[in-house]
This record gives structure tokens, C-alpha cells and sequence, in this order.
């Protein structure tokens, strides 16, 4: 009898305890199981929740540098950002589409690298982990560019230059 209480007892403390770690290591296999590419687009996503709001971006010096440009929107553009680093959290511009009333809303981001010699552009920059993001030449503004529809859903995906959700404007 003294040993079926003492179980009891000793039940009542340890399964509390094996429930809890049970409980976290499944939240620990959920985060395990992002791949390397996801856990950046969730760190682009976190890093820039703030500028869902246009005028938090113009407050910190992103300005208007398209109008708007169909299938894209209008481009928030930091200049100092512009330079030959690719820095996740900091994109250097910022996408924005008006909704049906007219108001902007943040759909994507931009990230743009120059590119000192068109004749030989070399190799895209190290972007994202693995090989799905689409680098692409902007001869115009000898940049590599690259888009990241972290906000609106892209039908050709994430990484695509053009998002046809966004329309031409009218």
C-alpha cells in the first residue's frame, strides 16, 4: 500500500513535468521543419510588419521613385540603402499598391544592387537560401533587382518581377 501511494505521489509531480516537454518539443519540431528559405521570408516579413503603414516609410525618408508602374505598384525607394550589400531585414525599397479607395497598401519589397560594369555583370547577388530567387538586370539603373511579394499573393510566385494580382492601376 505504502508503494502505491508513494507512485501516486510521484505521478502527480512527474506527469505534469512530461506533458509540458512533450508539448514543447512539438513546438520545437514545428520551428525544425522551416527550411532556410522560409525562416528568411519570415525575418523579411517581421523586420518590415512596421511599414504596412506608407507613412511610417515616408517618415524615415523612403520616397515615391516610379508612380506607379503596372503589375508592380508604386516604388518607396531609401537611397542609402542603395549600395553593393544585400541585407535581408533592410530591402531598399518598399512596394505599395492603392487599394479601392485609393489608399496605399504595402505588397512587396524590392531589393536593388548596382551594377558598376553592364558588359560584364558578373553573377546575381547571394540573395535568399537556395536558387529561387530571381535576380534580374534593370539596364536602365544598372542594378540587379529582385522582388519578394511578402504581402500579396503573387500567382507566379514569390520571388517573380511582376504580380498580376496588382492590375495596371485603373
Amino acid at each position: 500500500m505504502k508503494n502505491a501511494k508513494q507512485l501516486t505521489k510521484n505521478l502527480i509531480w512527474v506527469l505534469p513535468v512530461i506533458l509540458l516537454s512533450i508539448g514543447c518539443s512539438d513546438d520545437e519540431n514545428d520551428e525544425i521543419m522551416l527550411t532556410p528559405l522560409e525562416i528568411e521570408i519570415d525575418q523579411l516579413k517581421a523586420a518590415t510588419a512596421k511599414y504596412s503603414d506608407v507613412g511610417v516609410a515616408t517618415n524615415e525618408g523612403f520616397f515615391d521613385a516610379s508612380g506607379f508602374v503596372p503589375n508592380m505598384g508604386h516604388h518607396y525607394l531609401l537611397p542609402p540603402r542603395v549600395d553593393q550589400t544585400f541585407v535581408l531585414e533592410e530591402p531598399e525599397i518598399l512596394l505599395y499598391a492603392p487599394d479601392e479607395n485609393g489608399v496605399m497598401q504595402f505588397v512587396a519589397v524590392e531589393y536593388a544592387i548596382p551594377i558598376e560594369d553592364l558588359d560584364n555583370p558578373g553573377s546575381p547577388p547571394e540573395g535568399f537560401t537556395g536558387s529561387e530567387d530571381e535576380w534580374e538586370i534593370n539596364p536602365n539603373l544598372s542594378q540587379w533587382q529582385l522582388h519578394v511579394w511578402i504581402v500579396k499573393d503573387n500567382p507566379e510566385g514569390i520571388f517573380s518581377p511582376t504580380n498580376p494580382s496588382v492590375g495596371d492601376g485603373n
